[in-house]
């Protein structure tokens, strides 16, 4: 499941959790770049608390060789330098309040009244509005979207204020009232908004002069967000532990108790958590108020002090005090007097996002989103010209689309999902599975904003091969994605990822997968899937329009006939009563495993009656402790639909397994299973955030491509945007794998049924190293990778948090 829209950013020193905003891979470590975040207003202490010089003077060392900056060029640390500079970067708060002061001073004008609502070409006989004037604006509609917080810059407003009156003087004649209104209340915008940019810059000058302030940001203190902690006790498992509250923590700091689970442990149990042993003793009382500040660092070459995310100074690659640091400022300085020629011990470029491996999947993905950006740019641009009355080539300029995307498969590695307990022991007189093979990969996207690759989203699928056992055979799951809004620009964020999905999901159908089981589910307010502290002016999306973004999706893929059928679980497995549970997917993450665990549990206990509140506020505790599995409780169902972000993926029962025999259950005779009965009744109500898509591929069923009726209609007017059925390729599917052999140079022998394939001659069009020799790519179904950052969503999420 997932959040849909939606990165956090990593600290680049050496505190305990990140700022707002991303991180970048460098080598084996990792440097950061982003924006300043908001600062809070604390009181600033007469020296720096934390710090970190990088050198002592007296023993000169060598340049440090690991800095992004020293891998820059001149025009690349300028616009880092400029990135940094708060004058038009604004706080959401204030943004409003500096455009709203401009706002009202246009909308109180004697002409303002004109402006103030959208034009009615009914009411005022102006049938030909719309052919001339694409895009409609006023001054009422740019007031909603600044109270709405819709407008992230100064420049967004002052587009929309603009485009007001230039509708207004493009539609009425030149010498016209209306035209002469508009030109006149444009010319007093343009005064108001050089004014303001003016006072803006002002405040900058003066906060740089702060001696305490940092010399890039001319910020002083900048704050982490307060480190999150979820209670591992039995009673409130996954629950967070209020800010300000005593806790304890054990276990390498990795595993908490709040105050009154803590009382509950007995002293002489052992507890048992997934890596380690740990007795209560061992616990260390911590109070949750903790508040990190981003680390200083001082320039070796002018002594000014800069936050290290601000330098992109990196202290895990220097912690030794071993190298000498220059900042961004001072760095160019000394490219300039050396005639802009990098040093030797400086010229080492730090490795991007473009450098990491090259498999298959993401040559696919990424070669697809960059044709479909360019399609659309292209489009934009023509729209632009033409409603503009401007060239093709100056509409182009007009769209910024930020720095290329890059798009890399981080791992692929193969897993298996045990069966818990009482499912395998409920079902056993049908050989249900004791386990389940899949193979995990990871896809993360970056674009190079102001010279440094930002990581943007992330997603982890699941794919079940056609060998592995019913229900899941040739079943692909998207089990989490996760994003952050810094794409450049916003707009085409939700585009490119819808994308992505797409391609995906047309790869799958090709590779002979039949289904695409999508869990809508967002996270828990607070909560995150994969990137931890994301912006402040970041929603996350409610159920329906999470749905709906999906389906927005799927209908996309329907177009495109990649995608036939698209309905639900409920109406697939749980309405059909001759179904028991071995037929739906037990899939790692989703609802169906931890949820069908606790019913067979209660049916096993004799707790299956429905007996009032009491039993309700049983399970919602229960529930609530299990990880993949875990949801807050939905306003309309027994138990919740919100999947917990604050566990791993894996549902701990601690209750004793039943020592008396299991008596027979009538739906072995035949009868109607009741943990669907009761599973069933559960999802009903949230049924349509279970997402089940049936895939166009070469064996797919008549039945199973059934589309609506609309969609028939698009296909035969656009033929083109229709694909071919897909074909299995067995021998690169996992299952089909029967040897890993590698050959001289390191490289996976491909083996299919025992037979050794011919080597395929390299492909002309691969892509290119930096030295111009071809990139090996990567068969991502045949070889491992293995990433410790990415192995799972909570890897990564940990990182984060430190």
């Amino acid at each position: 499941s997932s959040s849909f829209d939606p990165i956090s950013k990593m600290d680049s020193a050496n505190s305990s959790t990140p700022l707002v905003p991303m991180a970048v891979e460098s080598g084996a470590e990792t440097t950061i770049k982003s924006p300043p975040p908001k600062p809070v207003a604390v009181k600033t202490p007469s020296s720096k608390s934390t710090h970190y010089k990088g050198v002592h003077p007296q023993s000169p060392k060598p340049v440090e060789d690991h800095s992004l900056i020293n891998s820059f060029t001149l025009e690349q640390i300028e616009t880092h330098i400029r990135s940094l500079n708060r004058t038009v970067q604004l706080p959401p708060a204030k943004l409003k309040q500096k455009c709203l002061e401009i706002l009202k001073g246009l909308q109180t004008h004697q002409h303002g009244w004109v402006f103030n609502t959208p034009v009615d070409p009914v009411e005022l006989s102006l049938p030909d509005y719309f052919e001339i004037i694409k895009h409609p604006m006023d001054l009422g509609t740019i007031q909603k979207r600044l109270e709405s917080g819709s407008y992230k810059a100064i420049e967004d407003f002052a587009a929309d204020t603009r485009l007001t009156f230039d509708n207004a003087m493009t539609y009425n004649q030149e010498g016209s009232v209306v035209h002469n209104m508009a030109k006149e209340l444009k010319e007093k915008f343009v005064l108001d908004h050089e004014k303001l940019l003016n006072s803006l810059k002002e405040e900058e000058n003066m906060r740089r002069k702060n001696e305490r302030a940092c010399t890039l940001c001319g910020c002083e203190k900048l704050l982490f967000e307060p480190p999150v902690f979820f209670c591992n006790g039995v009673n409130c498992a996954s629950k967070r532990i209020r800010r300000n509250s005593h806790f304890y923590v054990g276990g390498n700091n990795q595993y908490y108790w709040c105050n009154q689970c803590y009382n509950e442990l007995d002293e002489a149990a052992q507890i048992d958590m997934v890596d380690i042993s740990i007795k209560k003793g061992d616990l260390k009382k911590k109070k949750n108020d903790e508040i990190h500040e981003e680390s200083w660092v001082q320039c070796d070459s002018c002594e000014r002090w800069i936050h290290q995310i601000c330098g992109l100074f990196n202290a895990r690659q220097n912690k030794e005090l071993r190298t000498e640091y220059s900042c961004p400022q001072c760095t160019i300085d000394k490219r300039k007097q050396n005639g802009g020629i990098v040093s030797c011990s400086s010229s080492k470029k730090s490795p991007m996002a473009a450098e990491l491996p090259h498999t298959i999947l993401s040559q696919r993905l990424e070669e697809h989103v960059r044709h479909k950006v360019e399609e659309r740019c292209n489009a934009i641009a023509k729209e632009k010209s033409e409603t503009e009355k401007v060239s093709l080539e100056k509409a182009k300029k007009f769209i910024n689309m930020g720095g290329p995307v890059t798009i890399r498969q981080v791992t692929s590695t193969d897993r298996k999902l045990e069966v818990r307990d009482r499912m395998k022991r409920r079902y056993a007189h049908k050989n249900y599975p004791e386990e389940f093979p899949f193979r995990c990969k990871c896809i993360v996207v970056f674009q190079n904003l102001d010279g440094v690759d930002v990581l943007l989203f992330a997603l982890y699928v699941y794919e079940h091969g056609h060998n592995n056992p019913a229900p899941n055979t040739k079943t692909v799951y998207i089990s989490y994605l996760d994003s952050v809004h810094f794409m450049r620009p916003r707009k085409m964020r939700t585009f490119i990822y819808h994308e992505i999905l797409i391609c995906y999901l047309d790869y799958a159908r090709e590779k002979g997968f039949s289904t695409a089981h999508i869990w809508a589910c967002p996270p828990l307010k607070g909560d995150d899937y994969i990137f931890y502290a994301k912006p402040e002016d970041q929603k996350t999306p409610k159920d329906a329009r999470l749905r709906q973004w999906y389906m927005d999706m799927l209908i996309e893929c329907q177009r495109r006939d990649i995608v036939g059928k698209v309905t639900n679980m409920y109406d697939l497995y749980f309405s059909n009563e001759s179904l028991d549970a071995t037929a739906v997917p037990y899939l790692e993450g989703d609802y169906f495993p931890g949820e069908a665990e606790n019913i067979i549990k209660e049916l096993e206990e004799g707790g299956g009656k429905k007996n009032g509140n009491g039993g309700k506020k049983s399970k919602k505790k229960r529930n609530s402790g299990t990880g993949s599995s875990s949801k807050s409780k939905s306003k309309k169902s027994t138990r919740g639909g919100t999947r917990s972000a604050s566990m791993d993926d894996e549902l701990e029962d601690l209750s004793p397994p039943p020592t008396e025999p299991i008596p027979t259950r009538s739906f072995k005779d035949g009868g109607r299973d009741e943990v669907m009965i009761k599973l069933g009744e559960t999802i009903q109500p949230m049924k349509e955030s279970f997402i089940v898509a049936f895939l166009n591929w070469a064996q797919a069923k008549e039945e199973d491509l059934v589309v609506p009726k609309e969609i028939m209609e698009y296909r035969e007017k656009n033929p083109t945007a229709k694909k071919k059925s897909g074909a299995i390729t067995p021998d690169v599917t996992p299952d089909s794998i029967t040897s890993r052999k590698r050959d001289i140079d390191g490289n996976i022998i491909r083996e299919k049924n025992g037979v050794h394939d011919s080597n395929k001659k390299a492909d002309p069009s691969a892509p290119l190293d930096s030295d111009g020799k071809p990139v090996k790519i990567i068969d991502d179904d045949l070889e491992e990778m293995d990433c410790e950052f990415f192995n799972n969503r909570q890897a990564f999420l940990n990182l984060c948090r430190g």
